[in-house]
């Protein structure tokens, strides 16, 4: 009986989890561009870079939302948040005074570090469990109920402000 309880408890749990859909992430087929590359600015001396398949490869979420204007509505996105991406380089949001995402249209979207300190920035290689259609790819910013203006579509070059004192 005891078996059993402890079965149905964990089974209880993991069925939480599906229905929230906060916990773990979709395997989103990224394989049309899994080689497409971020610059990452301002993080080192010189410019790295980051594949969408570096991103899948980091600590990610899929996560529901939505925006606060009316443009997107109700998405399921997947993808590492921003702060992930600084800890691979010994750094945190709190590092950050300003982060400008470019994306391949000539689109930018600059925030400021109290924004991005204050706000989960999502940087996401599928959405509603599914890759990014072409008019979004290689990785969508998703910051979760906020306005979709700042949600910047095919990024492909990220410019971080580093408070270095």
């Amino acid at each position: 009986m005891k078996k059993f309880t402890v079965f149905a408890a964990i089974l209880a749990v993991a069925l939480c989890c599906l229905a929230l859909g906060g916990c773990g992430t979709d395997d989103i087929d990224i394989s049309s561009y899994a080689g497409e590359e971020i610059v990452l600015g301002g993080i080192e001396e010189e410019e790295q870079t980051v594949t969408i398949a570096d991103l899948k490869n980091m600590d990610c979420r899929t996560l529901r939302t939505h925006s606060t204007s009316d443009k997107i509505g109700n998405v399921k996105a997947t993808g590492p948040e921003l702060g992930t991406i600084l800890e691979k380089y010994g750094l945190t949001k709190d590092d950050v005074d300003k982060v400008v995402f470019h994306g391949d249209d000539d689109y930018e979207v600059p925030l400021t570090g109290d924004y991005v300190r204050e706000h989960d920035i999502y940087l996401a290689f599928g959405i509603d469990g599914e890759p990014l259609d072409a008019e979004s790819a290689p990785c969508r910013v998703i910051i979760p109920e906020s306005d979709s203006a700042y949600w910047i579509r095919m990024v492909n070059v990220i410019d971080f402000v580093i408070d270095r004192d």
